[in-house]
C-alpha cells in the first residue's frame, strides 16, 4: 500500500499544481515533467545497454572458460592415450 501512495503523489501533487498555476506556469511544469520523464527514460535505457553488455561479457568469460577446460581434457585424453601407446611398445 505504501508504495502505491508514493507512486501517486507526484502524479496528484502535479494535478494539484497545474490547476492552481498561470498557463505559462502549468508550461513550465508540463515542460519540466516531459524533460523529467526524458530523463528516466534516458537513464533506463542506459541501463538496459549496461545489464546487456554486462551479460554478454559474462557469456563470452564462461564461454572461453568452458573452451579452455574442454581443451584441457582433450590435451589430457592425448597424453594419456600417447603414454598407453608407449607403454605397449
Amino acid at each position: 500500500m505504501r508504495k502505491s501512495i508514493l507512486a501517486w503523489t507526484p502524479a496528484l501533487a502535479f494535478g494539484l499544481a497545474l490547476g492552481a498555476c498561470s498557463p505559462s506556469a502549468q508550461d513550465n511544469l508540463t515542460s519540466a515533467v516531459d524533460q523529467t520523464g526524458d530523463s528516466l527514460e534516458n537513464a533506463a535505457d542506459k541501463t538496459g545497454d549496461m545489464i546487456e553488455n554486462g551479460a554478454d561479457r559474462a557469456g563470452r568469460a564462461i564461454e572461453n572458460t568452458a573452451d579452455d577446460v574442454g581443451d584441457t581434457v582433450a590435451q589430457g585424453a592425448r597424453d594419456t592415450g600417447n603414454a598407453i601407446d608407449n607403454t605397449t611398445r
